[in-house]
């Protein structure tokens, strides 16, 4: 009886009665740059061993190229297309911009199941009262707002806010705090706080880093870890904040794995690297060997790292192929909570896939919009419209075979007319179910809407 009091005091999530869930998302994060993906510039290992703990989905998608659309599709489940939110909010009525308020977000759920919910970082679904993380089913709430922000806090710097981008201006709760410090440091002290406070019933928590976004800011004890042979001072920025990155993933595994063994972990990024683009927040993100970047419809702009861990539960080390997509954290989360997912999400569990238990594709296909540009993947079979910033030129449709051309290189739309009319309509039938966007794009975004029909 003493042994079993102790290992209750020592780790009291395991007694409880639906295990935790925790997703990490990093921003802008660039295929190519862990090491489970090849990357070598500099070692992630805290990455790695993450994705070698569970499942490593090699074709992790979210649902839109840029960063909040794809937050909003994670936390309702549901394209964000589906609800106007298919664009950044930039400016205008904040009423009116960000998650729309009639839709219910995964921590309305995990709430009303019973567990405590908690946001660390990056929300950028809205500014006013109204659309703020604790009106939306999180109970605790540390970070900032909008799309972007400063790495390097000092505490008398006069807070800024801009609808792009902030500085200082750290928010708990909905009050400004002000810090000094480095905001994936203080980012993952507040998540580690957040799990033991709440060590004694099942927690949610979403932890949202700004790294690797910009601005590439470098702290100085990341100086002597970076590799003397890049001297482009961009790439070295975003070293740094990938290695900063990876050391936060160290320490909430490490607490995860000692106290809190019965968690469901999921981890990817917003959207692929954003390493060439002139018109985005460039990185210098690679995803090599993806196509394309950040803003497009393209491989590099909507697969990223995915990775889905559970310790007993999910086979560690294993690859798994099947597409899947950040909407099927939601019912996911919502299946080990033991209560259902909102009506009319697109997301699937994907417990019973990642184990075995099925083996058809959890999504018979998955589509995306993102202004003119467009795409649907059904197998092995991607057709796709994207947006050439370079040459601000439109594609039209192509048509590639990912098994054997991940990186988009053979448009084989002329040899295959049959399998492009039936992606199309596949596609128009999708889009029939989209609204238009609430609020407009900058001129850089292409806000113009693919057509319904």
């Amino acid at each position: 009886m003493k042994r079993l009091f102790l290992l209750f005091a020592l780790c009291p999530s395991l007694f409880a009665a639906n295990p935790n869930v925790l997703v990490i998302i990093a921003d802008d994060l660039g295929y190519a740059d862990i090491g489970a993906h090849g990357g070598k510039e500099v070692p992630t290992p805290n990455i790695d061993a993450l994705a070698a703990s569970g499942v490593r989905c090699t074709s992790g998608y979210v649902s839109a190229p840029y960063c909040s659309p794809s937050r909003a599709g994670f936390l309702t489940g549901k394209a964000a297309t589906r609800f106007g939110h298919e664009f950044n909010p930039h400016v205008g009525d904040e009423a009116k911009l960000g998650l729309p308020l009639d839709q219910r977000t995964i921590a309305n759920v995990m709430h009303d199941a019973g567990y405590a919910t908690a946001l660390v970082g990056k929300w950028h679904q809205g500014f006013d009262e109204a659309h703020h993380p604790q009106s939306r089913g999180f109970d605790d709430y540390f970070g900032f707002l909008v799309g972007g922000h400063n790495f390097l806090l000092h505490k008398d710097a006069e807070p800024k806010f801009g609808t792009a981008h902030s500085h200082d201006l750290i928010y708990r709760g909905r009050e400004v705090q002000r810090l000094d410090g480095y905001t994936t440091d203080l980012f993952t002290d507040e998540a580690l706080g957040f799990m033991n406070r709440n060590a004694a019933k099942p927690w949610f928590l979403y932890v949202a880093y700004n790294a690797v976004h910009t601005p590439l800011e470098i702290v100085e004890k990341h100086q002597s870890r970076l590799p003397a042979e890049v001297k482009n001072p961009a790439r070295r920025g975003y070293l740094s904040l990938l290695l900063g990155l990876d050391d936060a993933i160290g320490r909430l595994m490490a607490e995860v794995n000692a106290k809190h063994p019965n968690t469901l972990v999921f981890f990817f990024s917003d959207n692929g690297g954003s390493g060439k683009k002139p018109f985005f927040a460039t990185n210098t993100g690679i995803n090599t060997p993806l196509r394309g970047d950040k803003g497009q419809t393209l491989e590099g702009g909507i697969r990223v790292p995915f990775f889905v861990s559970w310790t007993g539960q999910l086979p560690a080390g294993k690859v798994y192929d099947q597409p899947v997509s950040a909407l099927d954290v939601l019912p996911t989360a919502a299946s080990v909570a033991g209560t259902k997912a909102p009506e009319g999400i697109e997301g699937v569990n994907l417990l019973p896939h990642l184990k075995g238990e099925k083996t058809d594709a959890p999504h018979p296909a998955l589509a995306w919009r993102f202004g003119p540009q467009k795409a649907i993947r059904r197998g092995k079979w991607k057709l796709v419209d994207f947006r050439d910033f370079e040459a601000k030129t439109q594609s039209g449709w192509q048509l590639f075979d990912l098994d054997s051309d991940i990186g988009e290189t053979k448009n084989l739309a002329a040899e295959k007319p049959e399998l492009l009319a039936e992606l199309s309509k596949a596609w128009d039938d999708w889009n029939a179910k989209n609204i238009a966007p609430l609020w407009p794009g900058t001129p850089n975004e292409d806000s113009k809407p693919a057509a319904r029909k």
